[in-house]
């Protein structure tokens, strides 16, 4: 069973197995600072998927966001005091395999779901 600070974070902020990586390449690396294009280098993953979870975290409050010269966004590993916790508890339960096969289940059902989530959640801010 996962943890339910775990699962609250999961439901709210890592819906997608992209944030979650990015979550935890960020979580080891808390001094890192790098544009998009080389976070996709970086996870090998595509640029496309990577830009949508860092806006979206971005938007949660767990990155920060600079320009550059180059004019390319910067993104900073910061986040929000109140969920110290659960990112705590997720990484400590990401290094045991048999939770981290639950937590990546419950991401790839939360993932199936998450534009639907997001595209409700608009809706209802807007109206």
């Amino acid at each position: 069973m996962i943890d339910p600070h775990v699962q609250r974070l999961l439901e709210h902020v890592l819906d997608t197995p992209t944030k979650l990586h990015l979550l935890l390449m960020f979580h080891e690396n808390p001094r890192c600072e790098l544009s998009a294009a080389a976070i996709a280098e970086r996870l090998f993953r595509d640029i496309w998927s990577v830009q949508q979870a860092l806006d979206e975290l971005a938007a949660s409050g767990f990155l920060s966001v600079t320009n550059t010269m180059g004019g390319q966004p910067i993104y900073r590993y910061t986040p929000p005091p109140e969920w110290h916790e659960a990112i705590r508890r997720l990484v400590r339960s990401y290094n045991d395999p048999l939770e981290r096969d639950l937590i990546q289940r419950t991401i790839r059902d939360l993932a199936a779901f998450a534009s639907f989530r997001r595209s409700e959640l608009e809706r209802f801010e807007f109206a």
